[in-house]
């Protein structure tokens, strides 16, 4: 058996990768738990996955580790990681559909627009902070203990990622 491409893969330069492939992989217990209604694994698991997508993007960054791999996975780690659990606060009435509707639109749109450019587009600085917001809210919205506080700020962060979304799809669109 030939186990060349295995250690090319867990080499040194592909961790970013492997971290994100990781983030990924948090999904299928997140989806459990949401099915289960089981909120404070969701947010153990919400904060593991901030603490990964800012390690593979720092890592990769700092190291000169970044790959055509690791720049069409990371974002799509986080778009499925926030959008599965902006569903579930759909489907249990915290944010509104239409809202969500909105949002998931801008992501498949902009991101076909950033991967329509040979090399990629790189996420610009707006984007950024929308997807701090995003991962923010989810963090208080999720929050096990029942605190009307953080959860009120948890949905003034959906809104501002939901503004900042809006704001960054028209940035990218001046671009294109």
């Amino acid at each position: 058996m030939n186990t060349k491409p295995i250690k090319q893969f867990f080499s040194t330069r592909n961790i970013p990768n492997i971290i994100t492939i990781f983030r990924i992989l948090l999904i299928f217990p997140i989806i459990v738990f949401l099915d289960l209604n089981f909120k404070s694994f969701v947010w153990i698991f919400i904060i593991i996955a901030g603490i990964s997508d800012f390690a593979d993007g720092y890592i990769a960054k700092k190291y000169n580790l970044t790959t055509r791999l690791g720049a069409n996975i990371d974002p799509l780690a986080d778009k499925i990681f926030i959008l599965i659990s902006f569903t579930w606060l759909c489907i249990n009435q915290i944010i509104p559909f239409w809202s969500f509707s909105i949002i998931i639109f801008r992501e498949f749109f902009i991101t076909s627009i950033r991967n329509s450019n040979r090399q990629g587009m790189p996420a610009i600085r707006l984007a950024k902070f929308k997807s701090l917001f995003q991962y923010l809210s989810l963090l208080l919205l999720f929050y096990p203990y029942e605190n009307i506080l953080i959860f009120d700020i948890g949905i003034i962060f959906y809104w501002i990622s939901f503004i900042l979304c809006i704001f960054s799809s028209l940035i990218y669109l001046r671009f294109k």
